[in-house]
C-alpha cells in the first residue's frame, strides 16, 4: 500500500456517510468504499471456515456501503450530487491552470451541500436519560422544524430543517433532536441491505439447527440499534416511519422504510410542486415553500409517512404505499420510479477531454443498471450488483490494497481507484483553504 493511500484512509474515516464504530465508510467524491476493520481475505477465510457470525457480519459492512455507492451513482438525488463533484474536479487548478475566483462559489457550495448531508453536531442535540430505551421502554416521538444558520449566523428562512424528536418515554423530557436529511435517507436503505443480505445468507448457507439463534441475534441487534443515542441519524426515519405506520417489528420497519427513502431519491424536480402540507404539520406552513423550492428529500419523506394508513398484516405493501403517496400529492411509486429512470438514462458526462470523463462515464453507466435493477426493492449487495451490473465495485480494504470480488470484470482502466482518491484530496485540500479565507 502506498503511503498516499494510507494517509488518506486516514484523513477521510470522517466521511458524509459515516458508520459510527468505523466498520467502513464511503466517499461520495471518490466513489469509493474503505473496509476499515476487513482485509481482502477475510471473507474467503470465514466462508471457507464456515465461521457463518463473521461471514455475515462482514457481508452485511459491505453491503450497508455498496448502498451508499448505489444510491450516489444510480438516484436522483445521488447523480445531481455526483454531477457537482466532476464539475469541481474540472474546476481544480493545475499547473497549466491558474485558480479562478469566479470558480470559488461554486467549491463552497459543493462542501455546504456535502455538509447538509448530516448537519454538524451544533444541530443535534443529545442529553443522557435516566434509564435506557427500548423496544419494551421507547422513546416518545415528535417533530419539530427550525432554520439553517448561514455563515453570517443569522437564520435562512430559505433553507429549513426538519427535527425528529425522540423524549423521555415517562417524562416527555427532550432527549434527542435529530435532523432529519438525506443522509438519514441513505442510512436506512443501507441498514435494509444489511438485514436482507443477512437474511439471504441465513436461508443460503447457515444449518437449520443454527438458523433460529442466529436471526434471534439479528434481530437483537436491529433492536439494540434502533434505541442507541449515538445512532439516530441512521434510525431516525425508521422511527418517523414506524410512528405513522404503527409498526414494531424492526425488520419490517427498515425494509419499508427503505423503499419509502428509495422513492424520495428518485423524485425529479416536478414532483415537489405537487406535495401537500399535510394537517400534522400546518405549524411549518410558512416553511413549506422552501420546503418545496429545495426539493428537500428528507421533507417528503415525512410528508409520505404522515399520509400512511396503520399497517395491518395481509395488507398489500405495494398498494398501501401508494395510496400513502398520492394523498402526499404524488404519482404513485412505479410512476416516480420509471420517470427517475428515464431522466437517468439521459445524463451524459459533463466535460470533454478531461482525465476523468472516462471514469464518469462509467459510474453513470453501472448507475443506470443499478437503477433498473433496484427498481422493484432498493436492497443491494455484492450478489444484487453482480446481477444488475456484472460487476461488484472495488474498494479499500483495510490494508489499502484494492479489494475485488473473484472474477469480478469491473473495468480498472476506466475508473482507477488511486486517481480517484487523488481528485478527492485535491479537492478537499484546496476547498479547505477556500473556507479558511471565506469562513
Amino acid at each position: 500500500m502506498s503511503d498516499f493511500v494510507r494517509a488518506w484512509m486516514a484523513e477521510r474515516r470522517e466521511s458524509r456517510f459515516p458508520n459510527v464504530v468505523t466498520m467502513a465508510f464511503f466517499s461520495p467524491h471518490s466513489q469509493m468504499v474503505t473496509l476499515e476493520q476487513y482485509s481482502r481475505t477475510d471473507l474467503p477465510k470465514a466462508l471457507l471456515a464456515n465461521d457463518h457470525r463473521k461471514a455475515a457480519e462482514i457481508l452485511a459492512t459491505i453491503s450497508h456501503e455498496l448502498t451508499h455507492w448505489a444510491d450516489l451513482v444510480g438516484t436522483i438525488w445521488g447523480r445531481t450530487f455526483m454531477k457537482r463533484v466532476y464539475q469541481a474536479f474540472r474546476l481544480l487548478p493545475t499547473p497549466e491552470k491558474p485558480p479562478s475566483e469566479v470558480d470559488f462559489p461554486s467549491f463552497v457550495d459543493l462542501h455546504d451541500e456535502a455538509r447538509r448531508m448530516t448537519f454538524p453536531k451544533y444541530y443535534q442535540t443529545v442529553v443522557e436519560a435516566n434509564q435506557p430505551h427500548s423496544a419494551a421502554h421507547p422513546w416518545q416521538i415528535g417533530f419539530s422544524a427550525g432554520q439553517e444558520i448561514d455563515p453570517l449566523g443569522r437564520l435562512d428562512p430559505t433553507k429549513p430543517i426538519l427535527f425528529v424528536r425522540f423524549l423521555d418515554h415517562k417524562t416527555g423530557a427532550l432527549l434527542i433532536r435529530q435532523p432529519l436529511t438525506v443522509g438519514a435517507l441513505l442510512e436506512t436503505t443501507a441498514v435494509a441491505s444489511e438485514y436482507s443480505v443477512v437474511r439471504t445468507y441465513l436461508e443460503a448457507k447457515v444449518p437449520e439447527n443454527q438458523r433460529t439463534a442466529m436471526g434471534d441475534d439479528v434481530t437483537k441487534d436491529a433492536l439494540s440499534r434502533l434505541y442507541a443515542p449515538s445512532l439516530t441519524l441512521y434510525s431516525a426515519p425508521v422511527h418517523l416511519f414506524a410512528h405513522y405506520a404503527g409498526i414494531k417489528d424492526a425488520a419490517l420497519a427498515y425494509r419499508q422504510a427503505a423503499t419509502i427513502a428509495h422513492i424520495c431519491l428518485n423524485l425529479c424536480d416536478d414532483h415537489f410542486e405537487g406535495i401537500k402540507l399535510p394537517e400534522s404539520m400546518a405549524l411549518w406552513a410558512n416553511l413549506y415553500p422552501a420546503f418545496k423550492q429545495r426539493g428537500d428529500r428528507a421533507f417528503a419523506f415525512a410528508v409520505i409517512c404522515s399520509n400512511l394508513e396503520v399497517w395491518q398484516d395481509g395488507i398489500d405493501e405495494t398498494n398501501w404505499i401508494d395510496r400513502a403517496l398520492i394523498r402526499a400529492g404524488l404519482p404513485d411509486r412505479q410512476s416516480i420510479i420509471e420517470q427517475a429512470t428515464e431522466v437517468i438514462a439521459m445524463h451524459q458526462p459533463g466535460g470533454n477531454g478531461t482525465p476523468f470523463d472516462e471514469a464518469e462515464r462509467y459510474m453513470l453507466e453501472l448507475g443506470l443498471l443499478a437503477a433498473r435493477g433496484r427498481s422493484n426493492n432498493p436492497a443491494f449487495s455484492p450478489m444484487h450488483a453482480q446481477s444488475y451490473m456484472g460487476v461488484v465495485p472495488p474498494m479499500f480494504d483495510s490494508e489499502g490494497e484494492i479489494y475485488l470480488f473473484p472474477n469480478d470484470k469491473f473495468e480498472l482502466t476506466r475508473f482507477v481507484p488511486e486517481a480517484m482518491i487523488e481528485l478527492d484530496w485535491a479537492l478537499y485540500g484546496y476547498t479547505r483553504n477556500l473556507l479558511s479565507g471565506c469562513r
